[in-house]
Order: C-alpha cells, then sequence, then structure tokens
C-alpha cells in the first residue's frame, strides 16, 4: 500500500490510486451464485467497458469435464481436483459442447455461451479491468502493475493465498519455493478452493493452475495467455496480477487448467471472434 501510494502521490496518476483500492479490497464474496448443470458455480463479474458476465468460482473440475470427455469414448476421473493437462484447444472445445448441452436442456438461452474469458475479463476478475487498456495486447500489459497480487499488496503471501510453491515443496523445487510461505498442500496435490475468495466470490486465482484466456499473447503465434500463476509459481514477479505468460494453443501440462465464463453472444461477439482470434 505504501509504495502505490507514494507512486500516486509522486505522479499524480488515478490509476495508482485505484490500484491502491482493488489490491485492498476486503475478501468478502457476494452474493448470487448460479449453478449450472454441471455443477459449476458461477458469479457475475463486472466487465470495465463491456457487459458483465458470469464466470466459474473455481478452476474446472474433473468431475466438470469427465461428462464431455466420456462423450468422446475416452476414460475420465470425476474428482473435484482441478483438471490439468487440458490444452487451449480442449478446453474451447468442452466449452462448445456444454454450451450445446445446456441450450438444448433449456438450462441457458440460446444467445448464451460458454467459452474462455479474455485477458481482459480475466483482469476485471482478478481487480484490475479498470487499470489497464482493454485494446492493448496482453503481451504489452504483462508486468506492469507493480505490488498488486490477487491477495493484496504484502509479500510474502499471507496465509490463504492460494496453492503456491511453499516450504512444503522444498524437497521438490529446493532452489525455487517460497521459504516464509505455506499452504499446507504437498507438492503437485490440487484442490478447489485452496485460496480465500476474492471479493466477488472467485477462488484460486492465485497458484494451484494456470488459466487459459481465449486472447493470442503474441499477433502472429498460436501461443495463447495463461494467467494466475501455479503450485510451482514462487517468484513475485510470476504471481503479480497483471503477469501473464504464453503456450501453444496444444500444450498440457500437470500446471495447467482453465475456467469458464456464461456470457451473451451478439453478433459482434462472432464478428470479434473471427477477426482477432
Amino acid at each position: 500500500m505504501v509504495a502505490l501510494l507514494a507512486t500516486a502521490l509522486r505522479t499524480g496518476l488515478a490509476w495508482a490510486l485505484a490500484a491502491l483500492v482493488s489490491c485492498t479490497l476486503a475478501l468478502t464474496p457476494r452474493a448470487g451464485v448460479w449453478v449450472n448443470s454441471l455443477g459449476m458455480e458461477l458469479v457475475e463479474v463486472p466487465v470495465a467497458g463491456g457487459r458483465p458476465l458470469r464466470m466459474a468460482c473455481v478452476e474446472t473440475q474433473e468431475r466438470h469435464l469427465a461428462p464431455f470427455r466420456r462423450s468422446l469414448g475416452q476414460s475420465a476421473p470425476a474428482s473435484a481436483r482441478p483438471a490439468a493437462r487440458v490444452s487451449w484447444m480442449e478446453a474451447r472445445a468442452f466449452c462448445d459442447w456444454l454450451t450445446q448441452r445446456e441450450r438444448q436442456a433449456g438450462v441457458i438461452g440460446p444467445g448464451q455461451r460458454y467459452r474462455l474469458p479474455t485477458d481482459h475479463e480475466w483482469s476485471c476478475a482478478v481487480g484490475l479491468g479498470d487499470l489497464e487498456k482493454a485494446g492493448d495486447l496482453p503481451e504489452a500489459k504483462s508486468g506492469r502493475i507493480a505490488g498488486c497480487f490477487p491477495w493484496g499488496e504484502t509479500w510474502p503471501p499471507p496465509a490463504g493465498a492460494g496453492n503456491l510453491c511453499g516450504r512444503e515443496s522444498r524437497r521438490d523445487f529446493p532452489e525455487s519455493f517460497i521459504s516464509d510461505y505455506r499452504d499446507g498442500m504437498p507438492c503437485g496435490r490440487l484442490a478447489a478452493r485452496a485460496s480465500a475468495p476474492n471479493a466477488l466470490g472467485l477462488f484460486d486465482l492465485s497458484g494451484s493452475l494456470w488459466e487459459w484466456c481465449e486472447d493470442r499473447y503474441r499477433e502472429g503465434t498460436d501461443w495463447r495467455v495463461l494467467r494466475g500463476g501455479s503450485w510451482k509459481s514462487s517468484r513475485p514477479q510470476t504471481l503479480l496480477s497483471s503477469h501473464r505468460t504464453h503456450d501453444p494453443e496444444g500444450y498440457r501440462s500437470d500446471s495447467v487448467g482453465f475456467r469458464c465464463v456464461l456470457v451473451e453472444e451478439f453478433p459482434w461477439d462472432a464478428e470479434r471472434e473471427t477477426l482477432n482470434f
């Protein structure tokens, strides 16, 4: 807080004061959780410069993904663990499948669909929506807001910050762990709601699994944006709310997953997807 206040006083920038407020929001979830046919809980997320949407409170779990994978003839576990090793392509295919399933069942309307969040929408979920230019490329925005983490401004992270690479991981990552943090989860173990919820009622925006976004990280590549860090993350720079990384669309890893959003579908959505994605 002191660093952001000093920046605001020195530069007179409104965004610094806004960041101070954003990073000190009380961790009190709002009411209004909506549950879909797979048991996914979604809450409303205001989007700066756009229409609000519903975002899944937690990362997509194995039990959510199981019916989709079984529909393809694949064996699939059905636990409440966050689903890792999901590529961007599989995550998008799941969203399309879920959209069709729930439209046919009358759970959602014909003008609604599931998809991955855009990079800007993810920023809005973590409290940075008013602090970044929505039209800038993700690469240009990565790491630009210093001292602001999903849990606040403190380092090391406080208790309840999430499933990170803390002291319990020192044997597996002896040169890269947070010596002053412990989340009580053995290295590599995943569990939903490893963090406290943020002000919108969203869990695990820090740590657990990197989360795919719709956007390309850089034009002319198949690199897709990943946000939020994972259970392997230990560097302050990596866990900044504004940090982005990237991987190819077909990439799978034990530290990568996703969460869904439910949006109203308009003609401009289809045009935007065709032109930019």
